[in-house]
């Protein structure tokens, strides 16, 4: 008679768990940060962290990069928590090895074309790297082959940075007339908008007139920014990013398209 087949028996994997709950916590956190505009922990203003925050890289498909990732780890830490199987550790291996490769390609983003690095984005990146290995080392019967488990991190690692170089290559903000032709009218009016470029309702200002942004009155206040004109900054005493002087009225934190529209006598073409 042929040996009979033992049904593999779920079990549930709390180191994995308590890995992919850290992991939830860093991603959820930055998460909240790129709704609310503040500044993580352990970064002061101006710095990589912000840099990384308030670049086109840190929102895909109108929410935050990280919220992607607090949804994949949500789903390791559910399989683990539930039990692995062989169809649910492959599961959590294939998202697993997903993160990495869009995180590893999020921070070659960073430090090479940004030249900013952040530290919780880092540490994000280390989590999912050790679930990875995790997940490999501790996977359930039947045993997987190395070969195996390699093409299928590969692969998957592949797919998320094809995804997310694809995502990010299409973001290119659209446009309007009204966009276009206020921002038109506040440069020709002498507007001005005082900004940084680490500063995020900087980038919330500008995101609002889309691909008309560009056209804007901007002047960079940091030092370390594009064109920076400090001085400039200092001499109309701007204290806050973003700052409008329209005329005789100052503006501080971000403005709707109508204020704007209001206080500069905007009128719809």
């Amino acid at each position: 008679m042929p040996p009979r087949q033992v049904a593999s028996i779920p079990r549930r994997d709390p180191v994995v768990a308590v890995l992919a709950l850290a992991g939830l916590a860093v991603a959820g956190y930055l998460a909240w940060l790129k709704w609310s505009g503040g500044t993580p922990l352990f970064c002061t203003a101006g710095t990589g962290c912000d840099i990384v925050q308030a670049s086109r890289y840190a929102t895909i498909l109108g929410v935050p990069t990280a919220l992607w990732g607090a949804l994949a780890y949500a789903v390791i830490l559910v399989l683990a928590l539930i039990g692995f199987d062989r169809a649910r550790w492959q599961a959590a291996f294939a998202v697993a090895a997903a993160g990495l490769g869009f995180s590893a390609y999020l921070t070659y983003l960073s430090l090479f074309e940004l030249g900013a690095a952040c530290v919780w984005c880092l540490a994000s990146t280390v989590i999912v790297a050790a679930l990875v290995i995790l997940l490999a080392v501790r996977r359930s019967a039947p045993r997987a082959s190395a070969a195996g488990l390699t093409v299928l991190g590969l692969v998957c690692a592949a797919l998320a940075i094809v995804a997310g170089a694809f995502v990010f290559a299409g973001a290119a903000a659209p446009v309007t007339p009204y966009q276009q032709a206020l921002a038109q009218h506040l440069a020709k009016s002498g507007a001005t908008f005082y900004g940084a470029f680490w500063c995020p309702h900087c980038q919330e200002q500008k995101a609002l007139f889309g691909g008309a942004a560009s056209g804007l009155p901007y002047v960079e206040c940091d030092p370390k920014g594009a064109g920076a004109q400090p001085e400039r900054c200092e001499r109309a005493g701007v204290r806050v990013f973003p700052t409008w002087v329209i005329g005789p009225e100052r503006r501080e934190g971000v403005q709707s398209l109508e204020e704007l529209a209001r206080v500069s006598g905007f009128k719809a073409p």
